[in-house]
């Protein structure tokens, strides 16, 4: 079955710009993702069901709502609370819950998908401690994070997708981009096959302040 974008967004909130792309690989589609609005920011969920697991895709979709019905700036808590098998229709998913308030950007995960912070000069990764596993719906182990958030920088919340099949150094150079919106459109043709597919669901939400 053919690849195909269930989502693509260019928005802006306040002072920062974002974009929300999620492209299904074939008819997998486990991959979730959302930004939301809050008076003084925005919170931001990406979720990756698991494949090897039924009802990954149900998981995913838990977190989401679990997020959009709280718009909770407490992410570790939601991740705490969905770690039960029937709240994530007895599947499994990675999670990525942050929240960008004033100059903060903070949050928390579980399992492979990340968020990296990209500036000209580095990249920090801000989910580098997290624990793989268990995931969501497993006995997951939440790890929170927290940086500064200044006008220079790219947040790239993304899942396994991207992460696993692009270099780096790629991933960075192509979200350094001008254009929020190519740089979401480029960073999907990263790891895309020379037949034009994918290897595997993606999601991508990037944020920066507007220019």
């Amino acid at each position: 079955m053919a690849d195909r974008v269930r989502d693509f967004r260019v928005a802006r909130h306040a002072d920062i710009e974002y974009v929300v792309a999620i492209e299904d690989c074939g008819s997998a589609g486990q991959d979730r993702a959302t930004v939301m609005h809050i008076a003084d920011g925005i919170i931001i969920a990406l979720a990756d069901g698991a494949g090897g697991t039924a009802n990954g895709a149900q998981a995913a979709e838990a977190v989401i709502k679990a997020v959009e019905a709280t718009r909770s700036v407490e992410p570790a808590a939601i991740l705490y609370e969905l770690d039960v098998a029937d709240r994530v229709a007895h599947g499994e998913t990675t999670a990525v819950i942050a929240s960008i308030h004033g100059d903060t950007i903070s949050g928390a995960s579980v399992g492979d998908s990340g968020a990296w912070l990209i500036d000209a000069a580095a990249v920090v990764d801000l989910t580098r401690s997290q624990r793989r596993k268990p995931l969501v719906g497993a006995g997951c182990a939440p790890v929170g994070f927290s940086n500064e958030f200044v006008s220079a920088s790219t947040l790239l919340i993304a899942s396994d997708g991207l992460l696993r099949y692009a270099k780096p150094t790629d991933i960075a150079r192509v979200a350094r981009q001008t254009s929020l919106g190519e740089a979401a459109r480029s960073l999907i043709d990263l790891v895309r096959l020379p037949s034009g597919k994918l290897q595997d669901d993606i999601s991508i939400v990037l944020c920066r302040r507007a220019r």
